[in-house]
């Protein structure tokens, strides 16, 4: 039996009507999923390209989370050093106070002078991270990576503000061995004295500024008590001008991380639009282009539905 066979305006019709069904399936492919490049095939250059701008995007949004993370990090620290400095004023104002005080007030001084300065260690110690303290020890270290680049870094190197060795750049009392002990607690008598190879004492009830004092067989003349108080005046200012410089460092490092991670933000945005320039559809035009293969199709329908009344016609002028 030979195939059936079709007029040619018949078989022109049908192209058309496969070539508007395959249209009309990529419009809605298009529409449906808002893009104009799907796979390969619909553009293999923009796809590429596309797809390395988007690999990279996110890439870089996963770099922005660990900046984000480290601004945290040292925005802690920071908070913590502000904290510092309002219990080093403190710290002042008690040194200030026992030296016009009687001796009942000088042992409640004592008591108050300790007690802020073991709170001020424990405030330091609490100032942690995600596991990371920057301000217990100097050998702790936050590392940020801003892009694939191995000099793209910035690195935070730590201090150890409540020191209990020597006292160095990086703790509080920087001309003072054993400021803290292990656990927190103020070693008096290596705070308040007059100065390197001076008289320590191990509290204000030995400084009397009237007459002297003589605490456990030791005297302090009124000279040497004034020689205290001043040389040990002079150590809190110098602590509060070092916490303060301690705090500008870690100000500089917040500042050049949320400036990172701010470039990063618009970056990886830039980065997200121009693989969307390259595959976004035009939704508006892809609406459009549906409605008129839509109607071409109709059209395509109605042409063969035509052609087939002629050819009735015929076979019934035949009969």
């Amino acid at each position: 039996m030979s195939d059936i066979t079709l007029t040619a305006v018949q078989k022109n019709t049908l192209l058309q009507l496969q070539n508007a069904a395959s249209l009309f399936s990529r419009t809605q492919e298009r529409l449906n999923t808002g893009k104009k490049v799907n796979g390969v095939t619909d553009d293999a250059v923009a796809y590429f390209r596309s797809t390395s701008l988007y690999d990279r995007s996110a890439a870089l949004t996963t770099t922005k989370s660990s900046i984000d993370q480290s601004v945290s990090a040292v925005s802690t620290a920071l908070t913590a050093t502000s904290a510092v400095d309002g219990l080093l004023k403190q710290l002042k104002a008690v040194l200030e106070g026992a030296r016009s005080s009687t001796l009942s007030q000088r042992v409640a001084a004592t008591t108050d002078f300790n007690s802020i300065a073991k709170q001020l260690a424990q405030l330091v110690k609490d100032a942690t991270y995600q596991g990371l303290n920057i301000l217990t020890s100097s050998s702790a270290q936050l590392t940020t990576q801003f892009s694939e680049r191995t000099a793209a870094t910035l690195k935070i190197t730590g201090f150890n503000l409540a020191a209990t060795g020597v006292g160095n750049s990086n703790s509080l009392f920087t001309g003072v061995t054993g400021a803290f002990k292990p656990d927190g607690t103020l070693q008096f008598s290596n705070v308040i004295f007059s100065g390197a190879g001076g008289i320590g004492v191990g509290g204000f009830s030995a400084l009397n500024l009237g007459t002297g004092a003589t605490v456990g067989g030791v005297t302090i003349k009124v000279s040497q008590a004034e020689a205290i108080f001043a040389a040990s005046n002079n150590r809190i200012d110098a602590a509060i001008a070092q916490n303060q410089a301690i705090s500008a460092q870690l100000g500089i490092s917040v500042s050049i991380l949320q400036a990172r991670s701010t470039f990063t933000a618009s970056y990886t945005n830039a980065l997200s639009q121009g693989g969307d320039k390259l595959t976004l559809a035009d939704l508006n035009t892809e609406a459009a282009n549906s409605q008129a293969l839509a109607l071409r199709q109709q059209i395509g329908i109605q042409s063969l539905s035509v052609s087939g009344q002629q050819n009735q016609s015929i076979l019934n002028l035949l009969k």
